[in-house]
Formats: C-alpha cells, structure tokens, sequence
C-alpha cells in the first residue's frame, strides 16, 4: 500500500501543502471546518493525563516541549508544530501513554471527534492520517533499533539526536537546552544514573561533549564530532 501511496504522492509535497500546522489553521479559522477550541498554558512538570487534557481530545504544540513516557520510560519528545492524542486512533495502546511538559507548554486543543470528522473530509486529510501513523511507526522501529546499541553509542546518538532537533549554536558548540535534565536523558536512553555518570566521563575525556552548569554541549572543534554536528541543519542559531 505504501508503494501506491508513493506513487501516487511524494512525501514532502503532500506533507509541504497539508501538514499540522496548516490543519490547525484549518481547525482555527476555515468556515467550512471551524472546530471550537481551547488555548491553554500549561506549567513545567505537569502531566497532561493526570489534568484529564488528554481525554478525548487532540492538541497542537504551540510552544513548549514535552515527554512521552510508557510505564515510567521515556519514548520520544514533541515540541511546537507537533500534535498530541492522534496516535491512539490506529494504536489502542498509544493512548495509555503519558504525557509531561518539561517547560512551560503553549497548546490548542480540540475535541477529537469534532478533528476527525473533519480530517475525513478534507482531500488531503486521509493521506496526512496515513502519513502521521506511518511517522509514529517509524519512531517506535528507530527507538528499538536505539536500545539494541551499547549505552556509550546508545547515549551518543541520542544527545545528537536532541542537540540537532532542540539544540541551539554557543562559542563551543551545540549547547542541549537545560530543561532536558541528566535524568530525564538517563531514563530516555534506559541507562541508570551511575552507568549515566560513567559514560558522561567517557564521553567528556574523548572531547566529544561537555556538561557547563547541568547542561550539554557537544564539541564541535575538532574534525572527530565536526561532520555528526554540523549536520545538523535545525539548530537554532541564538544567543546563550
């Protein structure tokens, strides 16, 4: 099916013209598919599910990053232009995760009835369905293939990972942004905190990273970590 799709639409085309934030542009302002909504702000540390937020509605990140946790385990981080609560449509279990805010956190929220029957009635609305499930799946086959590394390669592919998609450039390098704590990243990469601290040293004496009051920066001086950091294209360019 997914050949047929890609055959019938290129990814980015259809991602580029019908994405989250168009929908809830959609969702905001279109006559024809208006949806009444609410826009709250939601402190740092709160767990969306145990505020009920998350009961039968979808939500769109405004500002602000979140975790994504099952069991006490971090899976993966969403932050602004991301959707929450439109997982659980095709995966049942999705819908028991929780959510936290790990900074104060700017959404719209929806009620997910109201959403879906309007996505299904919008031309492109079935392929941005598709095309999210198939983002989701992809997320959770990445995640595995992560935790069947060793930790020091496991830890090193994720700090990457959140310095190329929430980063930001400072005079030694890409600097991870302190509301991704030591042990929020340890829990993310199922790491204890003593084999954490372990591995942090390892990676500090080989000048791959340094830790500057509880925050992260990846090196990028010398030719070792250059290519993996200036890869990576989203980095905001900002001031400490």
């Amino acid at each position: 099916m997914s050949t047929l799709f890609a055959e019938l639409y290129n990814r980015e085309t259809v991602e580029g013209r019908f994405n989250a934030n168009r929908l809830l542009e959609l969702l905001k302002e279109d006559p024809v598919y208006r949806v009444a909504y609410k826009k709250m702000e939601i402190p740092k540390n709160t767990e969306l599910n145990s505020a009920h937020i998350l009961d039968e509605h979808i939500h769109f990140l405004e500002k602000g990053i979140v975790a994504y946790e099952y069991e006490d385990q971090i899976i993966s981080f969403s932050s602004e232009g991301d959707i929450l609560g439109m997982n659980d449509i095709f995966i049942p279990k999705a819908s028991k995760y929780n959510v936290r805010t790990i900074t104060k956190t700017i959404i719209y929220t929806f009620s997910k009835q109201d959403v879906l029957n309007n996505i299904f009635n919008m031309q492109e609305g079935w392929l941005f369905l598709y095309l999210n499930n198939q983002n989701y799946n992809i997320l959770v086959a990445e995640k595995y293939m992560l935790m069947r590394q060793i930790g020091k390669t496991r830890l090193k592919n994720i700090l990457i990972d959140i310095a190329e998609k929430y980063g930001y450039q400072d005079d030694d390098g890409i600097k991870i942004p302190g509301c991704f704590t030591r042990k929020d990243i340890a829990n993310y990469a199922n790491l204890s905190m003593n084999s954490m601290s372990q591995i942090c040293k390892m990676l500090e004496n080989e000048k791959f990273c340094v830790i500057k009051s509880k925050q992260f920066i990846l090196l990028n001086r010398n030719t070792k970590n250059r290519n993996a950091l200036t890869d990576c294209k989203s980095v905001k360019q900002r001031k400490d």
